[in-house]
């Protein structure tokens, strides 16, 4: 009797492995984004879009995956469906390669900072004419800014970082490479906090744009048999977060 509850428990545990190995893998890029992604090994935390992901992705279904990658490099295996979900803002032309949510995950506020000691103010963007701009590589831009950095190039007024900390530390640098950074300001207040800097830079006040920020399957995907319907669940499960206060419980988590 003993021997043949052991071969019972042995088949179900065999089973449930078999049928834990055969979740489809999804890919996604796991790209430097604090505090929305964060992928380093000695954070305790995973980032705002992979907790939403956790709760709002099946894991029963789906495996998820995340590499490493350059901003850059992602929008080339979204297009070509190496990569199967991505977190992006609003872009008419992404529709030609990805199919968008419909319930934003977050919203973030896209700015400016300066080291504190700096005098700058920025009311417009003609305010940005005399300076040097910190630019991250890969970083979406809008129509107005990627026009500034274009003509800016001319004049030899842009420094194109490829790390947030990296850029942090040669804008407070004794010989700073440039004057003013661009990014979500989200992202400036989470790593000027980790980095114990908060006193040496100065987010400003003025707001370029206030951009949400949804989930995207490419529709190269080969994972996901059926697209709209995987949103759709997912959207489903936000806004039921949404609802219930769980939401609010991962943005706090962050400062948000």
């Amino acid at each position: 009797m003993i021997y043949k509850k052991r071969i019972i428990l042995f088949l179900l545990l065999a089973c449930f492995k078999v049928s834990a190995s055969m979740r489809v893998p999804l890919i996604l890029n796991d790209i430097d984004w604090p505090p929305f992604f964060l992928n380093n090994e000695e954070e305790s935390l995973k980032g705002v879009a992979k907790d939403i992901l956790e709760k709002c992705v099946d894991n029963k279904v789906y495996q998820q995956k995340f590499i490493k990658l350059p901003v850059k490099r992602t929008h080339v295996y979204m297009q070509s469906g190496e990569i199967d979900i991505s977190i992006y803002s609003y872009n008419k032309f992404r529709k030609d390669f990805v199919i968008y949510s419909k319930e934003p995950m977050f919203t973030s506020d896209y700015g400016f900072v300066v080291s504190a000691e700096s005098s700058i103010e920025i009311n417009e963007l003609n305010d940005l004419s005399p300076y040097v701009i910190g630019h991250l590589s890969g970083l979406s831009h809008t129509p107005e800014i990627m026009q500034i950095i274009k003509d800016k190039r001319l004049k030899k007024q842009v420094f194109d970082g490829y790390n947030v900390d990296a850029m942090f530390k040669q804008l407070l640098a004794e010989k700073p490479r440039f004057d003013i950074m661009i990014n979500s300001k989200e992202t400036f207040y989470w790593r000027a906090n980790v980095l114990n800097i908060k006193s040496k830079v100065r987010v400003l006040d003025y707001n370029i744009k206030v951009k949400n920020y949804f989930l995207t399957v490419s529709k190269a995907s080969k994972n996901i048999e059926n697209k709209e319907q995987f949103l759709n669940n997912f959207d489903a499960c936000l806004v039921k977060i949404k609802e219930q206060g769980q939401y609010k419980e991962i943005l706090a988590k962050y400062g948000l």
